[in-house]
């Protein structure tokens, strides 16, 4: 067998699999580290920016998608001060993530908004 015969049988998504998982990695890391920092955050009566509420909308508007990615269509029940709901949606988005995967260049572009939503929220840029 000829090395392009050989090359033709191996799975060519090989490295986008490789990039997904790397991204889900850093991400689930990632979200525990901003969960803890919203709790923190709540604790000092912290109060969102603009930037925040704009972002827990968007958040919420994931974690509503992951959850019928993952066949469960009722609604979130999120009670609280802005922070704290920000920090159970988290909290809620990364137990989502440990028990399925986004797919597809879609689920790659989820994984890379959030986590740049993550290292805004972790700068300070959601919290007054």
């Amino acid at each position: 067998m000829t090395m392009k015969r050989k090359l033709l049988h191996n799975d060519h998504t090989m490295f986008f699999d490789r990039a997904m998982e790397a991204q889900r990695r850093q991400l689930l890391t990632a979200l525990a580290d901003a969960v803890a920092e919203c709790r923190t955050a709540a604790d000092q009566a912290a109060e969102l920016t603009e930037t925040g509420e704009i972002g827990l909308l968007r958040l919420v508007e994931i974690l509503c998608a992951a959850k019928v990615q993952r066949g469960k269509t009722g609604g979130a029940v999120l009670e609280g001060t802005e922070v704290q709901i920000l920090a159970d949606a988290l909290a809620q988005l990364y137990a989502c993530l440990t028990e399925c995967r986004f797919v597809g260049p879609m689920g790659l572009a989820a994984y890379a908004e959030l986590s740049g939503m993550m290292a805004s929220l972790m700068l300070g840029e959601w919290f007054d």
